[in-house]
């Protein structure tokens, strides 16, 4: 057997594997904190798919200002333990074990008038500092020791309400800059007395924490700790410092998990949840070094798949690997990973669409690649067709996949129309720059897993025209043609200069040295990001202020993107509007009005698509039902958008 899948000892715990289902906001608690059905299947759907141990994550020890309150389990009353009990009682019937994040916040004052956070506030959270200094601008010298007592009592009343509930294990967060972290740092800890100073006097917080949660506990459940390696910004913990505190609080604990960055500024965060752009596992190595000192397990966290996971712990890197996303791509990845079946593992593609709507939005989890994810309960409540329907889908992009997948395990008849002599539509294109590994991946899983579904007829380099629609007969009709290039009317958008993204990205077109990239959304950036690194000069003009630009996308994904951009010398003009293409280059004005002119070899149109809906509505009225998804019925499509609605239809069926 693979060692990932030996059992291992945390405290008096014998997990059965070695892969942990790590802790995440997924807001599907209640509006008032307690446990839902929603958060009860979303928990349970990974332990059944083989996770040795699940966390349940961000749970509040304290009591939270009401306007930032709910959704997330909230410990401060004694209500909570009943939903609880049932939540891990979903874990346990499938042989896993059950531990639960212990979350402190500190929230200041907020500094407007009236002292609420809008929910105008809630959208721009972290892109915002004014914000983050409303959501927790107290520092540990603002404390009084009774103040100190108090923080470290909400911890002990939670953990014994934990404990109640059947929980095996509390998990102590103190990774990505969460208040209890502020102690350890000799630059945001000023305080001048025992919890101060030295080095030792910094520690002594942490350390009465988790000396009163065993007190409080016994020794019969386990306690782990997150911490942050590195945190990644100007003045922030090091991992000299980190390791000499985790050898102080060894002895407290039964587990360590190794984590990097901080959450409060999004450039740090982007080493929190690795987006796509960064090579998988960049934080692992990280976790050697405490395993190399430390008598406890040491498990890993950071972007990192099955297989991955599997070398890891093949090669002692770690004792125990902690994953979110991809469990949330698929939760049976642990199960399909231990049959062997690792091609049939559903690929997380890194979007941070999970992190995105909880961390910045304050909306439930949802994901790109799994339309099921945050949905559990309600698809649960669904029953099976009374009826076999034929469905025609046309386009085998991934909304059509989706559809034509989902219909078909339902017990559908399927004929799938694709007009190219390969499944995949845009998303080929949106998957073929060196810099989308991930979403190449995911685009193979999809085409195989659809070749391969049962009741599903693909009929490739066929195109779908309303004679043959009409010729198979069919009870329903899932329109799923996609979009074209936007090509506003731009003077001297013809020019031979200008060339469309997607060729470039395909390969399929050879530019010069020197570019502008017309464009500046997530296609725009990541095309110039991939010229840059072949030494390309790129220029991008974009019409939207930056601060749009990085919430048009999930914003740490952007955020890394920027960042990237910035370290490839890419100029990036904002509020700034194409005006004519010529020979010359790039004539273009900014918000100011001056005009000037950008000279260029080519000019990379990355402007956006256009729904094929009038293409489209030559299929309606073909059968009792038709249903138009994806980019042909969308202004702005994206994957996650095409997958669920395509899954969505397919289950109404």
């Amino acid at each position: 057997m693979d060692k990932m899948f030996t059992p291992i000892t945390i405290g008096r715990h014998i997990l059965k594997n070695r892969i942990v289902f790590a802790p995440a906001a997924n807001l599907l608690a209640s509006d008032t904190g307690f446990a839902t059905s929603e958060l009860i299947e979303w928990t349970k759907a990974r332990a059944k798919g083989g996770a040795g141990l699940i966390c349940i994550g961000q749970s509040m020890v304290n009591p939270t200002p009401p306007e930032m309150s709910g959704f997330v389990l909230d410990l401060t009353s004694d209500k909570v333990v009943n939903g609880m009990y049932r939540l891990v009682e979903a874990i346990h019937q499938f042989g896993a074990k059950a531990s639960i994040e212990l979350v402190y916040m500190e929230f200041g004052t907020p500094p407007k008038e009236g002292g609420n956070i809008t929910a105008e506030d809630l959208t721009t959270i972290r892109t915002d500092t004014s914000i983050n200094d409303k959501m927790a601008n107290k520092k540990p010298a603002d404390l009084s020791k009774e103040d100190i007592k108090q923080i470290i009592n909400y911890y002990l009343e939670a953990a014994v309400r934990c404990k109640r509930a059947g929980f095996d294990m509390v998990l102590v967060h103190g990774a990505h800059g969460m208040f209890i972290s502020d102690f350890l740092s000799p630059i945001r800890n000023t305080r001048t007395d025992e919890y101060g100073g030295s080095f030792e006097n910094r520690c002594r917080f942490v350390c009465e924490l988790l000396d009163g949660i065993r007190s409080a506990v016994g020794s019969d459940m386990a306690i782990e700790y997150r911490l942050s390696a590195e945190e990644k910004t100007k003045n922030g913990l090091t991992i000299e410092e980190t390791l000499a505190f985790a050898k102080i609080i060894e002895k407290k604990i039964d587990a360590l998990y190794i984590s990097a960055g901080v959450l409060e500024n999004d450039e740090a965060a982007t080493f929190t949840f690795p987006p796509a752009y960064y090579k998988r596992g960049i934080n692992v190595h990280y976790a050697k070094h405490f395993k190399d000192v430390l008598s406890i397990p040491v498990g890993t966290v950071g972007a990192i798949d099955m297989e991955m996971a599997k070398r890891i712990i093949d090669e002692d890197k770690a004792d125990m690997v902690s994953m979110v996303r991809s469990l949330i791509a698929d939760p049976d990845c642990v199960n399909k990973a231990k049959q062997g079946r690792y091609d049939d593992i559903r690929p997380c593609v890194r979007c941070n669409t999970c992190i995105n709507q909880p961390h910045y939005f304050f909306l439930p989890v949802r994901c790109a690649v799994n339309p099921v994810a945050g949905h559990e309960a309600d698809v649960k409540r669904i029953s099976l067709p009374a009826k076999k329907k034929k469905v025609v889908v046309i386009g085998g992009g991934p909304a059509g996949m989706e559809a034509a997948r989902t219909a078909a395990k339902r017990g559908h008849e399927v004929v799938l129309y694709e007009k190219e002599n390969c499944l995949g539509g845009m998303l080929r294109t949106a998957a073929a720059m060196p810099i989308k590994t991930d979403m190449k991946k995911y685009l193979d899983w999809a085409i195989r897993q659809t070749l391969k579904c049962e009741n599903v007829t693909v009929k490739l380099a066929t195109e779908a025209t309303v004679e043959r629609v009409k010729a198979e007969n069919p009870d329903a009709v899932i329109v799923a043609i996609g979009a074209e290039p936007n090509m506003p009317p731009i003077d001297g958008i013809n020019h031979k200069k200008a060339v469309w993204a997607g060729d470039i990205d395909c390969g399929k077109v050879q530019v010069g040295n020197t570019v502008v990239i017309a464009g500046g959304g997530l296609t725009g950036c990541e095309t110039a990001l991939s010229l840059a690194q072949q030494g390309k000069n790129v220029t991008i003009v974009e019409m939207l202020p930056i601060e749009a630009i990085v919430k048009s996308a999930p914003i740490i994904n952007m955020t890394a993107l920027m960042m990237m951009l910035r370290e490839s010398n890419v100029r990036f003009l904002s509020e700034t509007t194409v005006k004519r293409i010529s020979d010359d280059g790039v004539e273009v004005v900014d918000k100011d009005g001056e005009e000037r002119v950008l000279p260029c070899d080519n000019v990379i149109l990355s402007l956006g698509v256009k729904p094929l809906r009038e293409e489209a509505q030559k299929f309606d009225n073909l059968a009792p039902e038709v249903y138009f998804i994806g980019d042909c019925q969308l202004d702005r499509g994206n994957l996650w958008k095409a997958t669920t609605g395509g899954f969505n239809i397919a289950m109404e069926l």
